[in-house]
């Protein structure tokens, strides 16, 4: 019995142990398999999570404080955040607030998120938020300027009530210019602190004239953000941009050169990002100048501007014909264009302009010439000039182009007569403090120093108007005497134009500048 049940003993024994070898060794190649796959999942989640970005970036801000002259490169960081954003089409949309309501001519009411916290910990909260925008209206004279506050009250812990000094129909907008980004108002008492705010991203380390470095906000309220790190490198210079881009040292390189975009695009390795702008370059003219203070002259050069052709030439197709200060894409950018008035020749021979044989302009012995000025942040501003220049030289006139690397501290003085600017126009997508900070007469940005006083009425009117339908007509009469007056001619609205690497998403640019990085940018 034995031997019979030995044999089979025998073979069941071995068959359980091959069995158990065999579950063993599945076992084993299971587990194997398991644990490379977790480990896989985790260096990928880990490779993920380290994630970073490098920008090539236009400016060069002095610091990281929100509420003075550097608020738009923070909120470029992705750092910070306001109140209000303007979403694609530039209509007002909440953010830090989620509703809000207008009680009276001067009177607004908010309703902040609940679940915010700033970058140290602290929970936001109305009081937080009044202590931030009067920080904020102290600091920083566009603040005080967009929002006329009277007084702020706190209603609740998440409720504010914000009171203006006058109808203000666009604070609502302007609470989301970038010199009212929200802030823990205790983290900057100290010197060399960096402002807590609620953005995504929080500031790891910012160093004068090289570069500003955000990291992962771990506590943000909203999406976490994809990359774990993002440098923002300050390049001034268009083509060390570009060249950098070019060379795989950054991922993103913010206004890449107009006449160098067909290098990004024949790259396979990069794409060229770009979308309509509120923006407007532009000739000012000096109403102070000898030459300048004459209507005429400013049309003869008015004339003389081939913006078609630079669109074509030196935009690359990348801009659209400027009418006037505010381009189509917004209600009140569509003005009639000006019909064409009397020629070159009949204007300034009306002046007491001659020809000498030369075949230039003179008066009383001296020489039609003007100066105009320049600078290298926006590059495709120089060659504009330069174009300008050809075509008054071909009717006769001189033009001298001075580069200068401070464009706001030249145009103070008084040695000028014609200078290239750029201006975001609506940078909160209304048009009422681009015109009063432009066109007041008592304004420091009338920098073409032009008096009008049925504009300054025109832009009054608009400041105590509420209605949209009656803003925008307001707005384009104003234009419309712009437009008559000609203090400035009005040549291109650009896009703005990115050159990235190809494997970054998220990156979408906006007409508004100043929201570039954000928690959905990504690498791969």
């Amino acid at each position: 019995m034995n031997n019979t049940k030995k044999p089979f003993s025998f073979s069941l024994g071995m068959m359980i142990v091959c069995l158990m070898l065999v579950l063993a060794g599945c076992s084993t190649n299971a587990d194997s398999n398991t644990g490379k796959g977790t480990n896989a999942a985790g260096e990928n989640n880990a490779s993920a999570a380290n994630k970073t970005l490098t920008m090539a970036y236009t400016w060069n801000p002095a610091g990281v404080d929100p509420h003075g002259d550097d608020s738009w490169d923070v909120m470029r960081s992705g750092a910070g955040e306001t109140l209000i954003k303007l979403n694609e089409q530039l209509q007002p949309a909440a953010w830090l607030a989620k509703e809000w309501k207008q009680e009276d001519a001067n009177t607004w009411t908010l309703k902040l998120e609940n679940n915010v916290t700033f970058h140290d910990g602290k929970k936001m909260d109305a009081e937080s938020v009044k202590a931030s925008l009067l920080r904020s209206i102290e600091n920083s004279h566009l603040a005080k300027d967009l929002l006329l506050v009277k007084d702020i009250e706190v209603v609740a812990p998440d409720e504010l009530k914000i009171i203006t000094t006058q109808p203000n129909s666009a604070i609502i907008s302007s609470l989301a210019d970038p010199s009212t980004i929200i802030l823990d108002v205790d983290s900057i008492k100290e010197a060399g602190s960096y402002p807590a705010m609620t953005g995504a991203f929080k500031i790891k380390q910012f160093t004068k004239d090289v570069s500003l470095v955000v990291e992962r906000y771990d506590g943000y309220w909203g999406q976490p953000a994809k990359l774990k790190e993002v440098t923002m490198k300050f390049v001034t210079d268009g083509n060390t941009r570009l060249m950098a881009l070019q060379a795989g040292e950054v991922d993103v390189a913010t206004d890449i050169p107009i006449d160098s975009i067909e290098l990004v695009e024949k790259d396979s390795k990069l794409e060229v990002l770009s979308a309509p702008s509120v923006r407007t370059h532009m000739v000012l003219f000096n109403m102070n100048s000898a030459l300048f203070k004459e209507k005429a002259n400013r049309e003869v050069v008015d004339q003389a501007i081939p913006r078609e052709a630079i669109i074509e030439s030196v935009m690359r197709g990348y801009g659209t014909k400027a009418k006037s200060p505010f381009p189509e894409i917004l209600p009140f950018g569509k003005v009639a264009e000006q019909a064409a008035g009397e020629t070159t020749e009949q204007l300034l021979s009306a002046g007491g302009w001659q020809k000498n044989a030369a075949g230039m302009w003179e008066k009383e012995g001296k020489p039609f010439e003007a100066t105009l000025l320049t600078f290298p942040h926006r590059p495709e501003l120089s060659v504009m000039a330069e174009v300008i220049q050809n075509q008054l030289l071909n009717e006769g006139i001189t033009v001298k182009i001075r580069k200068v690397e401070n464009i706001d501290a030249e145009l103070a003085k008084s040695d000028w007569d014609l200078a290239m600017y750029s201006m975001l126009t609506a940078h909160t997508g209304d048009p009422q403090y681009f015109l009063n900070i432009f066109y007041q007469s008592a304004s420091e940005s009338n920098v073409s120093h032009y008096v009008s006083k049925p504009l300054e009425t025109v832009i009054n009117k608009l400041n105590e108007t509420s209605a949209t339908e009656a803003r925008n007509a307001l707005a384009i009469e104003a234009q419309d005497i712009i437009n008559e007056d000609l203090p400035q001619s009005f040549i291109v609205h650009p896009d703005n134009v990115f050159g990235v690497k190809k494997g970054v998403t998220g990156f979408i640019p906006h007409p508004i500048e100043y929201y570039y990085v954000t928690a959905e940018v990504d690498i791969t």
